[in-house]
C-alpha cells in the first residue's frame, strides 16, 4: 500500500513543527493559517510504501520517522 501526504517544512524552528496535510491545498492553506508563510518551504509531495498497518506504524515511529521522513 501506498500512503501520501505533502509536507511544507520549518525553516524557522524543528522539524516537528513542519506543516503536514493530505493534498498540497491543504498545505499550502496550513502555511498562510498557521504562521507566517517565509517560516515554511514549499509543499513537498511525500510517499510511504507500506504493507500492513503494523508495518506503517513501525515505519513512522522508528529510528528517523515522523514528519521529516519519505
Amino acid at each position: 500500500m501506498k500512503f501520501t501526504y505533502w509536507v511544507a517544512e520549518n525553516l524557522a524552528g524543528d522539524t516537528a513543527d513542519s506543516i503536514v496535510a493530505r493534498t498540497k491545498h491543504d498545505c499550502e492553506q496550513k502555511v498562510i493559517a498557521y504562521g507566517a508563510p517565509t517560516d515554511y518551504g514549499p509543499p513537498v509531495k511525500k510517499a510511504i510504501l507500506y504493507e500492513d498497518v503494523f508495518d506503517l506504524f513501525e515505519i513512522v515511529t522508528g529510528k528517523g520517522g515522523g514528519r521529516g521522513m519519505g
